[in-house]
């Protein structure tokens, strides 16, 4: 898509050049933002859209925005670049300590690129909210399910959201203004994640996004967004990915340590002699 928009912006009139450069500039956006909403980020019109869509070849705006996430979200698994780049490693015997120094180097620059101010306003946000859903689904799931476990020690009303085993119009049933939405989203992304996530986006929540791009398809509704960008593929982004969940939860154990301790207390009583085997 790229390449064909280069070779025609110069034959376009000015405001479709607004729309050309968008369209390479910003691909992730223009995949799920409305007619005309681009024509609102361009300073142009939705009518303007549609015509720079139709100079495209296209049969008009939704068939171009079909075009786009199919270039975007349909390469080759993540699995299969984390299989090349590993076969690149060789079949050294010390083999883990080269792929843990790159997953040191993967936090180390997943950590530089966190904003400060952004990470205090989520903790804050996660620590205040009335109800916490969090959304990963497939390979996000584990992560999900991990972050959601965690946050338990700290507050009471955190939830999984299971799309598959539960209508998401129910689960958005108690999502409102005073909610927070914490939604994995990696590549390829998956549109129920989208669609879940700008559901609970018109009902009021605050967003927490957690991706692999700044410029991912659902920065369109985060409030707060964190970018993984560590690694070649999205397998290669769990330990960066894990890291930032744990400092995640330790900033909101360190802000609201006297609810963390009584509640570690009330679970060490229930645990005590009911999931443990005595004397092992």
């Amino acid at each position: 898509m790229k390449g064909l928009v280069h070779r025609e912006i110069l034959k376009l009139p000015r405001g479709q050049r607004k729309v050309a450069e968008y369209v390479m500039e910003r691909p992730h956006e223009v995949a799920v933002c409305s007619g005309s909403e681009l024509g609102e980020r361009t300073g142009t019109s939705e009518s303007t859209v549609i015509r720079f869509s139709y100079n495209m070849g296209f049969t008009g705006y939704p068939a171009l925005q079909k075009a786009i996430r199919e270039e975007l979200y349909t390469p080759e698994s993540g699995f299969t670049d984390y299989q090349d780049d590993k076969l690149t490693i060789g079949e050294d015997y010390r083999i883990y300590e080269k792929v843990m120094e790159r997953d040191q180097r993967a936090i180390s620059e997943t950590a530089k690129g966190i904003d400060p101010v952004q990470f205090d306003r989520a903790v804050r946000e996660i620590l205040t909210a009335g109800n916490l859903s969090v959304i990963g689904l497939r390979a996000s799931y584990p992560a999900a399910s991990w972050l959601a476990l965690m946050l338990r020690f700290v507050r009471d009303g955190v939830q999984v959201m299971h799309p598959q085993a539960e209508d998401p119009a129910l689960s958005m049933v108690r999502t409102d203004s005073n909610s927070v939405v914490i939604v994995f989203s990696f590549h390829r992304y998956l549109k129920e994640t989208l669609e879940i996530t700008s559901l609970a986006k018109k009902r009021g929540a605050f967003v927490i996004g957690i991706s692999d791009s700044l410029s991912a398809p659902v920065s369109a509704y985060c409030d707060v967004l964190f970018s993984i960008e560590s690694g070649s593929s999205t397998v290669d982004k769990a330990a960066p990915l894990f890291s930032f969940l744990n400092a995640l939860v330790a900033a909101a154990c360190v802000k609201n340590p006297a609810e963390v301790k009584k509640r570690q207390e009330a679970a060490r009583e229930i645990d005590n002699g009911f999931y443990y085997v005595e004397g092992i």
